[in-house]
């Protein structure tokens, strides 16, 4: 009778100690479990792609952050633009996005993180930073005396904008906020001729591009042409008789008075072919080009006119 005693509560013994274990070996693996899908499922994340605002081609290497009050995550883009940023807290999420050369960009909405999920097509559109406008600036001189020319205008025409400055008193001028680029620059005064710089003038972001001068030539003055026009019988003066003096700078013309003399007036320097006409007369062209100088009057440019034949005559 011992002997039983002895083995049923041996039995027993090991029966209580299997259950035990059975209980410790389930619980574990119910530790273990509720990790597991705490780890597969409690936290979300951000994806999207980052690329240039202008060309649309992905930019890499960019940095993109996401915070909330909690908690705060980052990833940065592969060579297609694309970031994932993982194990996020569900929440609402403040997204950026910033990349070298370019200006930083936060999404415009806040992101909001779901347990489990990751919240997809959080895009960007990164632009460079605008250039910082450049300058031109020099002086504006008289080619004949070097004097300073105040009042002068100078302009910059290029990238389809035009820029405009005027000289001071000392002929100098700066044309400030230029747009990086190339620029077509001219000049002109009053009572001279207008110049144009003679290659393009470049303009650098944040820089002066000096020296751009310009010595202007005095506009010649006009000159004149003066005579008188007679009839070639009598000799006595022919009034009313056209004067026109023509070339290829342009033409000029006078009435003669009744003394039968003329000045055509306003006339550029250079040669002039001069004619005569009178009704009843046969017009006439002074046999030689007239030369023209400027502030001057060239003097005897003399016609002595035919009359026209009539039948009645």
């Amino acid at each position: 009778m011992r002997h039983q005693y002895n083995m049923s509560a041996r039995h027993h013994t090991l029966t209580l100690r299997r259950t035990a274990m059975r209980k410790s070996l389930l619980l574990t693996m119910s530790l273990l479990l509720v990790a597991s899908l705490a780890l597969a499922g409690g936290t979300g994340g951000v994806s999207g792609q980052v690329v240039d605002a202008q060309t649309g081609e992905p930019i890499s290497g960019a940095l993109v952050v996401a915070c909330s009050g909690d908690d705060a995550g980052q990833a940065r883009t592969n060579e297609r633009g694309r970031y994932l940023i993982e194990d996020l807290d569900p929440g609402n999420y403040q997204v950026t996005a910033r990349a070298r050369g370019y200006v930083a960009s936060r999404y415009p909405e806040k992101v909001v993180v779901e347990e489990g999920r990751t919240t997809p097509n959080i895009d960007f559109r990164l632009a460079q930073p605008p250039h910082q406008p450049g300058a031109i600036s020099g002086r504006v001189t008289d080619a004949q005396t070097g004097k300073p020319i105040r009042g002068a205008l100078v302009l910059a025409v290029g990238n389809g904008v035009r820029y405009r400055a005027r000289t001071d008193a000392r002929g100098r001028y700066l044309i400030n906020r230029v747009l990086p680029g190339n620029y077509d620059v001219g000049c002109k005064a009053r009572h001279y001729l207008a110049e144009r710089y003679p290659q393009p003038v470049v303009v650098e972001a944040g820089q002066v591009t000096q020296g751009i001068d310009f010595a202007l030539t005095p506009k010649p003055r006009p000159g004149a042409i003066a005579g008188r026009v007679t009839d070639a019988r009598t000799g006595e003066p022919v009034r009313g008789a056209l004067v026109i003096a023509h070339s290829e700078t342009g033409f000029g013309r006078a009435m003669t008075d009744g003394h039968g003399y003329y000045v055509v007036r306003g006339l550029r320097p250079g040669d002039w072919q001069v004619t005569v006409a009178k009704r009843g007369y046969a017009p006439a062209t002074f046999p030689r080009p007239v030369p023209v100088e400027s502030g001057r009057v060239t003097r005897d440019i003399d016609f002595e006119l035919r009359r026209l034949v009539t039948e009645a005559e």
